[in-house]
Formats: C-alpha cells, structure tokens, sequence
C-alpha cells in the first residue's frame, strides 16, 4: 500500500465491518492496517487501529509491535499520543522510554515519575525497552579504542608516556587468552585513536566497526563523545574502563562504566557511615571545585539526610591557592572543634571529604591530626596515591576509603594473573593491566551468558564475583553499584563492608 493508498484501504475496510459486522477477518485486517500506518510514521492513526481490536489473545502481539514502531516517534509525538490515550499502557512505556534517554527538564522528569507510579514500571526496564531482544553468537567481536600512538613508541617502555594504555591492553589479551580456555570466543581489535577527534571520526566511519558487538574506550573526553554517539546510533554496547562520571551513562542504555560513579560511590559510603555512627552524631562535608566533587558531596548530603544524620557544615574549597586552601580548611575546622578538639564545640561523628585534590586532602588531614578530635574520616581511595598522605596516618585517624579498584594481593587469582602478566610481557603488571584483565574476563562473560544485548542478563544478577577485583553489580544501572569500602588495619589494607 503506497501513501496515497491508504485512506482507500482503510475506507474499503470500513465498508466492509459495516457491511459485515460479524466479519471473521476483521482483527486481521485491523492488524494490517495498523501496521501500514505505523510504518508511514501515522503514529496516532495507527495505535488507533490497534486499539480497535478486542481479542484478548492478540494483546501480546500487539504491544510488541507497537512498542517496535513507536520506538522510532519523536518525543512530542509521543506526548500527544499520550494525551490521547492517557490509560494505554504501551503508549506510557514508549513514552517513558523516550524521556529515559533524553536531557529531562523538570516538568519531562515529573511526566516520567508519573507513567512510572501510573503504570507500576521498573526504571531499569524502561530503559532497556530501547535496546530490543538480544542477540545470541558464537564468536564476539570486540573493538578496543585506545590511544596508542603507535607512531610514537619507544622500545624501552620507560620513555613511553601512554605505557599505562599499552599496559591495560596486554591486561586485555592476556583476559582474552583466559577466554578462550573457558571456551569464550571473543576476538579483539584494537584502533588507534591517537587521542585526537578526527581520528576517532576516521575509524568510527569505517563499515567494519557496525559489526562490533562491544566498544571499549575510547579513555579521552571528545573522542569518548564521538564513540557515544556512534554506538547509540547503531544500537553497540560502549563501556568506558576508567571514568567515574555518570553523565557518560546518562540517558544511554548502550553505555556502562566499569568503575562506579562518583555519586554511586558516595551513597555507599553514606550508608556506612549512617550506620557506623550514633544517630545524635553529626556530619560536615567538604568538597572541591570539579564537578564531580559536587555531585558526590551533595548526594552525599542527600542521603544522610533521608537516614536523619544532620550535616553541621558543607563547604566547599572556593581557591587553588595552596595557602588559601590551607586557611579556609584550618579555619573552618578550627571553627568546629576548637583549638584543642576536645571538648567539641558540636557532636560531630565524621568528616566526608569529596575531592581528589592532594592540597584538600592532606589539609584535612593534617588539620584533623593536629587538633585531635574523636573524628572519622570518609574518603577515596585516590589518597592512596597521594604525595601527602602518609599510611600510618590514615591507620592512626582511622579513615575509610571507598575503594573501587580494591584487590586481594594473596588471593590465588592474582597470583595466577601476575605470574602469566609477567611470563608473557617480560613485567610486572599494575592497576591498569588489572583493570584490562578484569573487564575483558567480566564483559566477556556477559556477551558470553546474555548475548550483544547483556543488559538484560545484568537485570536478573546482582552480583558478579571478579577475579582480580571484589566484585560487580549493575542491576539496574550502567555503572558498577559495587563499592569496597576499606581503612588501615595492622598495616594492612582492610575490606570492612564484605
């Protein structure tokens, strides 16, 4: 039926049920005609046509074949269809899809949270209504963007400044190799991204990236955009190994993180701390200039609240300057505790400190030293890293970390890791091949158990055992929602929220 077709087929059509009212072939030819509108992008008259059919039997044909074509209905459409038909409930869940994926203002996120209560939906299925039924294989393809710069190498890796990308790729191959004697094909193909926008435009135009069933990288910010939008578009899985930010994830059911988000870690460490203080005892925040310190502290914040704890002080470090940061963090502290940190001014059980910034960091820590109060102190484990901050403080003041990137260093995995790591790269392997060595072993798992479309897997576990790291969740996210929590004991780095 060509366009101009179709009100010809649909007023023969009504001609017929008013002729034959009894007519047996009129849920069929409703089904038709449904679909021809739906298909000319007739969206209203074409859930019209559906709707018109009574046969209780049809209802689950029905709705998947709705929810195929209504998929491709701009948002304002589905507003209209919406208002329309207020009570059909694939209309709602089309809708709520639509607004699930897109910059919600806040009316858009008041319509979602309302299909949601109406129609009893769970978030994470409405999300991954976009991403259709998937797709069982027998090999994998796996393409890794990394920037190489393979122009640029040097024989002693020493002089390499990316030597960490080319340390978690062999973290990668050697996961791969690990696969494959589990009888897990999945090949990896490895591109050059140079850390440059155009080149990554270069490769993602070629053909042979649409037959990719997950892209890896790219690790910089513009490049990582490009892949986002390319992998959207050709409905690919994308995961970034490194970022903690969730706006990579946003509104893209195609999208994960290996780590979890900064604001997933900061609500597990609000839980922790919740339930490791007396409930009289208070809380301050302080937090740093980057974007994801405030989201991190004010969903911090946010929980303690819901769970009673009272935050006395929330402060954020408004300068770079080392002396200023110096000033405004002794004199606020000093402010709360006195000079002497004993007796406190105010009952204050922890400190959430959210940065990464080392000046931050050892200032508060140093501050928290020199006065002395019965204090905790929240954190990351970013500090581990630090030039300032020295371990046998951090076991005296008792601070806890969340620790995402936590492992086991006598565990029988890791030393079966380091052992091959070293066999078949001539070096010891760090974070980087461990992070490359998990991801590839736990994303090639998924594929392996869920096919190109994991996601739907990930909704029935929730959790994954790592090999290397404690442990993964992503039920009902796209960022990793396990977070090791750990502190100094005996010297040792501890897990303390098994």
């Amino acid at each position: 039926v060509t366009d101009g077709q179709i009100d010809i087929a649909k007023n023969i059509f009504l001609q017929l049920t008013r002729k034959y009212p009894n007519w047996s072939k009129k849920n069929e030819a409703l089904v038709w005609l449904g679909k021809i509108y739906l298909e000319k992008g007739e969206f209203k008259q074409g859930v019209g046509a559906l709707r018109d059919i009574r046969d209780r039997s049809l209802s689950d044909d029905l709705s998947g074949l709705m929810l195929e074509y209504l998929r491709q209905a701009d948002l304002l459409t589905l507003k209209d269809l919406n208002h329309t038909y207020p009570n059909d409930k694939v209309v709602a869940q089309s809708l709520a899809t639509k607004l699930a994926i897109s910059p919600m203002l806040p009316s858009d996120q008041l319509l979602f949270d309302e299909l949601v209560d109406k129609f009893n939906f769970k978030k994470e299925e409405i999300s991954n209504q976009l991403v259709g039924p998937t797709i069982r294989k027998d090999n994998y393809k796996v393409a890794i963007c990394f920037p190489f710069m393979t122009e640029d190498l040097k024989r002693d890796r020493k002089h390499n400044s990316n030597q960490w990308v080319l340390d978690m790729y062999q973290g990668i191959l050697l996961g791969q190799r690990k696969l494959k004697s589990r009888q897990v094909a999945v090949e990896v193909f490895a591109y050059d991204t140079e850390r440059d926008s155009t080149k990554t435009a270069e490769i993602l135009s070629q053909n042979e990236l649409r037959s990719m069933d997950l892209v890896i990288g790219p690790l910089y910010p513009k490049p990582s955009e490009l892949a986002a939008a390319f992998t959207y578009e050709n409905r690919i899985n994308i995961l970034n190994p490194l970022s903690s930010n969730l706006q990579i994830v946003a509104n893209n059911p195609y999208s994960f993180l290996f780590n979890p988000g900064n604001e997933t870690q900061a609500l597990v460490a609000a839980d922790f701390m919740a339930d490791k203080i007396d409930k009289d005892e208070k809380a301050l925040v302080i937090y740093g200039s980057r974007d994801n310190d405030s989201i991190a502290a004010f969903a911090y914040r946010d929980a303690l609240q819901e769970k009673e704890v009272e935050v006395l002080m929330m402060e954020r470090v408004p300068t770079a300057d080392p002396e200023e940061i110096a000033r405004f963090i002794s004199d606020h502290l000093t402010e709360i505790f006195g000079q002497e940190g004993r007796p406190a001014r105010e009952n204050v059980g922890h400190i959430y400190v959210a940065s990464i910034d080392e000046l931050i960091v050892s200032n508060v820590i140093g501050t928290i030293d020199n006065i002395d109060p019965e204090v905790n102190i929240m954190g990351n484990e970013s500090w581990l890293r630090s030039r300032y901050v020295d371990f046998k403080q951090l076991e005296r003041m008792q601070v806890y970390m969340t620790a995402p990137s936590y492992l086991d260093y006598t565990s029988d995995n890791f030393k079966e890791f380091q052992k091959a790591y070293k066999s078949t790269n001539g070096s010891m392997p760090n974070r980087f091949s461990f992070i490359g060595y998990d991801m590839m072993l736990l994303f090639g798992r998924f594929l392996n158990e869920g096919g190109t479309y994991f996601q739907h897997l990930l909704q029935n576990e929730k959790f994954y055992a790592g090999t290397l790291f404690q442990g993964f969740n992503y039920q009902g996210h796209n960022d990793n929602q396990h977070v090791p929590i750990v502190t100094f004991q005996d010297g040792l780095l501890t897990l303390v929220n098994k």
